[in-house]
C-alpha cells in the first residue's frame, strides 16, 4: 500500500463502502436523513383528485400522497394549506426511488 496511487486508494475505498453494505453512497445518493421514511415496496399511482372551490382567503392546493405506516401505503388525501407569503408556491413530497427501497422526501414551499 506504500505505492498506491491515489486513484486507487479512492477505488479500494469505493469497493469497501460497497462491501459494507453501503450501495446508496457507492451509486452517488447522499445517505438518507436521521428518521426518513423508506419504503421496501414502491407505491401505488397517485390517485387522481378534484380540488374542491379553496376557502376564502390565500390558500394553495396540497396534493394528496401515499404515506408509509411500516407495513404499507396509505392515502392521504389532497387539502388546502396556507403558504408562509402570498408569493410562495408548494412543491409537493414525493417517493424517491433508492437502492434497496424508496425514500419519501417532503413537500416544501418554495
Amino acid at each position: 500500500m506504500k505505492h498506491m496511487t491515489r486513484a486507487a486508494l479512492s477505488a479500494a475505498l469505493l469497493l469497501s463502502g460497497l462491501a459494507a453494505g453501503r450501495p446508496a453512497l457507492a451509486q452517488g445518493y447522499p445517505p438518507p436523513p436521521p428518521g426518513a421514511v423508506i419504503a421496501t415496496v414502491p407505491p401505488p399511482p397517485l390517485r387522481v383528485e378534484v380540488a374542491p372551490p379553496p376557502p376564502p382567503g390565500v390558500f394553495v392546493w396540497r396534493p394528496g400522497f401515499w404515506r408509509w405506516d411500516g407495513h404499507g401505503y396509505r392515502w392521504v388525501a389532497g387539502r388546502y394549506i396556507h403558504p408562509p407569503h402570498g408569493h410562495h408556491e408548494w412543491v409537493a413530497g414525493h417517493w424517491d426511488p433508492r437502492p434497496g427501497g424508496h425514500i419519501w422526501v417532503e413537500g416544501f414551499w418554495r
